[in-house]
Order: C-alpha cells, then structure tokens, then sequence
C-alpha cells in the first residue's frame, strides 16, 4: 500500500443527497460522478404497458445498468418533518459498529469464499466436462448469487465508488457482448479478462456461459471457447469479489479500510462528520434498494412484459434474488447477516415510536410472503394472466415498505 493514503469523500447515497444533486457514482475514480439517467419507466399503468408487449416477446436491451447502490424509478412521497428532542437524537456508536462487523463484513466474507468456491468447481467442469460437475458448478454460481444479491442494501463506498459492483453484477447484460468475446479469437486469461468491460466479466456473463440464453443450454452446447473463457473469467470474479472485501477491512488502491469511516463516524471520519450520517448512510442504502427492487427489478419488467429486464434471466433465478434483496434490507435494518446479530436501526426506531417497528416488521413479513407466491420461474410466468395480481402485490408490498422508509424512518436520521 502507498506511504500517501487517499481519502474516501462522496461515496455514499448519503453523501450524494447531502450534496444536493441525484447523482451517481462509479467507474475507477471517486471524484467522477454524473447525473443519473431518469428511467424509462416510472408511473405508467403496468397492465396499459404490457398491452405494448403483448405476446411478452423479449426484447434485446442496450448496455448494462449497474444493481446494487439506488433504484432509479422513484423518489418517493415527500418527507414530513420531524423534530426529536437533543437527547432523542440519533448517537449509537455500537449500532453502527455492528452493522459493519455483523452484517457487511461477514456478507462479503461469504461471497469472497463463494466465488472462490465457484471458480474451484468452473475448472473441475472445465478440466472434464460432465453433466455432474455442471451441475455443481451451477449451483455453486446460484449459491454465491444469493450472497451477493443479500449484500445489495449496502453497495454504498467502495462496491460504488471503485467499480466493484458493476464489476460483479452489471445488468441487464445483452448477450451479445459476451458473444463478441466469444467470436473475437482474442485470448483469454484472467489478464485479459480483467480489461474487458464490466458485463462481459461479472457474473451475468459467467450465467449466460453456463445456462445459455433461456436456462437451456445442454452439455454438447458447450464450445471449447465456452469453456476457455469460464475458466478465465470466474478467478477474476473471485478476485474482484475478495477485492470488495478487502476494501473494508484492509484497504486497497492506496485508500483506508471504509471500515474505519463508519466506525469512526463522528469522531476522524472523513465522510460522516456524525453518528446521524452514518446511520442515515444505511438508511438510505435500504431505501435505494426497496426502490430498485420494487420499481426496477419488478416494475419495469413487468411493465414493459420483457423477461430480458429481469436481471438473472439466464439462469431463471431472478425470483430467488428478489427474496435475497428483501432480506438484504432486513439484514441492515435488523443488524445481523443471517444468524448473526448485533444492535441495530430497528432498535433505534424502537426507542422512538414502538408502532413504527412493528409496522416495518410486519411489513417486511408480507413483502416476503407476497414474492414467494409469485410462480417460480418469474422468466416464465412474467406475462402470464394468471400471475399478473401475484407480481403486482408483490411489488406493492416492496414498495409499501420503501414509502414507510421514506416518510417516517429516513427522517429520524436527518435531524438538526
């Protein structure tokens, strides 16, 4: 690491709406931001849309949008004022610490070991291509899917601000790029992986590879370059992800661990100035990624009735990551990642308004009950009648939470 560290400045949903602009950040630079682009869909009536698409014909996307930190369909009833007393006012430091040593860390812990763990079973299937270790290597891919998708309420910091989250989970991807890499008889390692552009290296592209375009790729289907490029492109998916991990606890590219920023917020932080902040940080990361679920994830799929909207297409598994974002929103409210558990928002919510708890609990209840009736696979059942009030009820359950967030917990954390 460099003598010269950098500092973390502007990186974070909260840090962004405290400056006053919507913006977004990625790429390789904190410093580089531009104005998000307003969504193709927002109000329309979905069941009018889908009259547009009537035979539910998939249509071909451009370019990849990036999941993970913010949705881009709504911004949300406007936010009563609220007013707590001094001494009401948010100013837990163990809450804060638990959030990142109980739910963030050990989440990117998980999925550093995961895709490990899924470029260990790629080459076993590439080394001897059988129907069994396909198989395995599938499920390896399903399972650190899950993590990740479970890690999306805080793709805040480092996963936006160094690119690391579109590094691993660019979408929608046209498959088309990957099939450019493909054709393109360039060589491929994990040197030349890492050049290539976000979609064609993450994990969608390693899905397209293993699953084909509708989850119906046979074993013959798969080409020698097919497998050339699974073996070089799932090492820097592991790379990337233990990438995201370190800059957390250790630190990389010459800036601090983002650990200490939120630990130390309030005292030597250089991005939240105050315990609030950072609270605040993590109650805007759950509020971007309710948003994104219900109105993008969900909503514009379904409103334009196009499955290739629906981000794990290939695999037919976008239903399950609708679950793991849900409870990706749990996980940073309640203060534990699965079994763990720590002090937590919730708690804080708790000591002011007993009510409002109980509401977002069971709220979160019915949002999870409402997806899970939706029939599985969602690439299937998108368009169809029957499924129609399923999705809807799912979505407005998601964004029932949201508007709760927004009009009534966000609040608490932006006192004066």
């Amino acid at each position: 690491m460099s003598a010269h560290l950098k500092l973390w400045a502007g990186i974070g949903l909260w840090a962004t709406q405290a400056l006053g602009h919507h913006i977004l950040l990625h790429g390789s630079g904190i410093a580089q931001a531009e104005m998000m682009k307003e969504p193709n869909l927002t109000s329309e009536v979905p069941w009018l849309l889908a009259q547009t698409n009537p035979d539910c014909r998939p249509i071909a996307v451009e370019g990849g949008g990036e999941g993970g930190e913010g949705g881009e369909g709504s911004s949300g009833p406007a936010i009563p004022t609220m007013t707590l007393a001094s001494e009401q006012q948010f100013q837990d430091p163990q809450i804060i610490l638990d959030f990142v040593d109980q739910v963030v860390i050990p989440n990117y812990e998980q999925l550093a070991t995961e895709t490990q763990d899924l470029a260990a079973v790629v080459q076993a299937f590439v080394e001897t291509p059988e129907q069994m270790k396909l198989e395995a290597a599938r499920q390896a891919w399903f399972t650190a899917r899950i993590t990740w998708e479970e890690s999306e309420a805080y793709a805040f910091g480092p996963a936006a601000s160094l690119g690391l989250d579109a590094d691993l989970d660019e979408w929608p991807l046209n498959e088309m790029d990957v099939v450019k890499v493909l054709e393109s008889g360039d060589p491929l390692t994990p040197e030349t992986i890492v050049e290539l552009e976000s979609g064609q290296k993450g994990f969608h592209a390693i899905g397209f590879l293993l699953f084909g375009v509708d989850n119906n790729k046979s074993l013959a289907d798969f080409t020698p370059r097919d497998l050339e490029y699974l073996a070089a492109v799932t090492p820097v998916l592991a790379d990337t992800a233990h990438e995201l991990l370190k800059s957390w606890t250790e630190g990389v590219q010459s800036f601090p661990p983002y650990r200490d920023e939120l630990v130390k917020a309030g005292e030597s932080s250089n991005t939240y100035l105050t315990l609030q902040a950072a609270a605040e940080e993590i109650a805007q990361g759950i509020l971007g990624l309710l948003d994104e679920l219900g109105n993008v994830k969900i909503g514009e799929a379904f409103a334009e009735q196009n499955p290739f909207l629906l981000e794990s297409r290939f695999a037919h598994h976008s239903l399950p990551e609708f679950e793991a974002n849900l409870r990706s929103a749990q996980y940073a409210y309640s203060g534990g990642f699965r079994e763990r558990q720590g002090r937590s928002l919730s708690e804080f919510v708790k000591s002011i308004d007993p009510a409002l708890d109980t509401q977002i609990q069971t709220q979160f209840q019915q949002a999870a009950a409402t997806l899970a009736e939706i029939p599985s696979p969602i690439e299937k059942s998108l368009c169809d009648p029957q499924a129609r009030v399923k999705i809807t009820t799912a979505q407005d359950q998601v964004l029932r939470i949201h508007d709760t967030f927004a009009q009534r917990v966000l609040p608490l954390f932006q006192q004066q």
